[in-house]
């Protein structure tokens, strides 16, 4: 079975929509996450209760990115980016409205499930994009969510710093934000399969190598942004400046990677892109466990940041241009098993540096990005479907 994509007049137009699409989910992400301690102030939580609860955002995105992608393959991922993006903007005002343990937990397991297939939908339809003739742009799709999740942070951040509540901001934010999503519904690509939607996938034969290497990748990614600050002060006994530092180096120098990983999957290819970044992201992490040096140690995650940058989105890529796989359905079995990496590798960290140490439990992600290196390469180094 094909995929039926309508072919557009402007493709830099359907570029810029689904870069805007990436840019609003980053931005809604963001809002919500540089709010979280004024959320639990709010709710009245204690920290295990309210950890429970943003767990829910976590394990609805990941439990429904599988029917995310039918759904995309079934409507349209033109159609599921725009009413997923006004979905999530809805369900920020409730958010930003909760006041117990139960209306936060449901409001933030909505918000997982409607970011989780928002997710699946633009990268399918960053796929279709490609394959319409605009060509590699995934990097590029996910350095304007990293753009856009920092700015939204930063924004947030500063109106939190006025005093307003957050409630008024989301309300705010939310008008904004679904105001885009009705553009969006115009500007798209059009992409829908062909025979009316695939079926439900999940990861076998080369989307489940493609998964388990997106497992790792994010894993690595969720252990440096959780932990990275955490190592430097128990370690180092590093300033909570310089610990905060690790983590922006980390997510800035991803950022600015992405934006030029396009150019690079063409130069170099996508297998030694990936093997490539992998090992540069373990020389990174390597030094940064070898030298106890806070200076020394930011450099190497900043390292880790740089070669992680291009990985998820080349893997994103292969999982959406498997033949007769529709891109939404192909991309939501590699995603499910990767964003269950970036769930459970911070908490694995964490429990086995209580067992042994943070340096110690960190050597896991190292061992990781070495099969990394080997398995992206063999699986990626295959003739192009």
């Amino acid at each position: 079975m094909t995929a039926a994509v309508s072919t557009a007049p402007n493709l830099r137009v359907r570029a810029l929509a689904v870069a805007g699409a990436f840019l609003i989910n980053g931005l809604s992400f963001g809002i919500w996450a540089a709010r979280i301690p004024a959320v639990k102030e709010q709710t009245h939580l204690d920290a295990a209760s309210f950890g429970f609860a943003l767990l829910g955002a976590s394990v609805g995105g990941v439990l429904t990115m599988t029917f995310g992608g039918w759904l995309g393959s079934r409507f349209g991922t033109h159609v599921m980016t725009p009413l997923t993006a006004i979905g999530c903007a809805v369900i920020t005002v409730f958010i930003g409205a909760s006041w117990n343990y139960a209306s936060l937990t449901i409001s933030l397991l909505i918000f997982g499930i409607l970011q989780g297939t928002m997710d699946v939908s633009m990268n399918a339809n960053g796929i279709a994009v490609e394959h319409a003739g605009a060509g590699p742009i995934m990097s590029r799709l996910h350095a304007s969510w990293s753009i856009g999740a920092f700015t939204g942070a930063l924004v947030s951040t500063q109106v939190a710093a006025m005093g307003i509540a957050v409630f008024p901001e989301f309300a705010v934010a939310a008008v904004g934000l679904a105001t885009a999503g009705v553009i969006l519904r115009f500007t798209m690509l059009p992409d829908k399969h062909a025979e009316g939607g695939g079926r439900l996938r999940l990861p076998t034969g080369p989307l489940a190598l493609l998964g388990a290497l997106a497992l790792f990748g994010l894993m690595a990614e969720g252990s440096a942004t959780d932990w990275s600050g955490i190592y430097l002060q128990s370690t180092m006994n590093a300033s909570q400046g310089l610990a905060g530092l690790a983590v922006t180096v980390f997510t800035g120098s991803m950022a600015v990677a992405r934006l030029v990983g396009d150019r690079l999957s063409l130069r170099l290819g996508s297998a030694r892109l990936v093997s490539g970044g992998a090992a540069l992201a373990a020389a990174g992490l390597a030094l940064a466990l070898a030298v106890q040096i806070p200076a020394v140690a930011i450099v190497g995650f900043g390292m880790m940041g740089l070669g992680l940058a291009a990985v998820v989105p080349t893997l994103f890529r292969a999982a959406g241009s498997q033949p007769g796989i529709p891109a939404s359905v192909g991309i939501a079995a590699v995603s499910t098993m990767g964003y269950a990496g970036g769930l459970i590798g911070p908490p694995v960290i964490g429990t086995v540096a209580g067992v042994a140490t943070l340096r110690g439990s960190l050597v896991i992600i190292l061992a990781m990005l070495a099969i990394l290196i080997v398995g992206g390469y063999r699986a990626l180094s295959r003739k192009a479907p």
